[in-house]
């Protein structure tokens, strides 16, 4: 796993995130109702920022 430099919340900007699901694939989707879907909110995510060679 890449891991890159930790800001001061103890969080990388550039590491890969993974983990194990112990559910099986019908408890996920039993879960996921329609409205657990509609009252969902995306998760903030944060993109790299582009070099000034890759802007051109």
């Amino acid at each position: 796993m890449h891991s890159g430099n930790k800001d001061a919340a103890g969080s990388t900007d550039d590491a890969e995130v993974s983990h194990r699901v112990s559910q099986a694939p019908e408890e996920i989707l039993a879960y996921w109702t329609p409205e657990r879907m509609a009252e969902a909110v995306p998760r903030d995510i944060r993109l790299p920022a582009q070099k000034e060679s890759e802007e051109n």
